[in-house]
């Protein structure tokens, strides 16, 4: 089974893809926890937004 990947053009990780498992450490090391308090809001954001997408 393929694992899904995300890819993202925004600063300071455009142009690189990441499975989920790395999405979590992207929200650990860089998310601002008071805007978002789960990964999960974060990450429903991200793809609403357009700033994460399928690939």
């Amino acid at each position: 089974m393929e694992l899904k990947k995300y890819i993202t053009y925004e600063e300071p990780l455009e142009g690189k893809s990441f499975t989920i498992n790395q999405l979590h450490e992207v929200y650990r090391d860089l998310v601002d926890k008071e805007e978002y308090q789960d990964f999960d809001c974060w990450f429903t954001d991200m793809l609403k937004s357009g700033v994460f997408k399928e690939v």
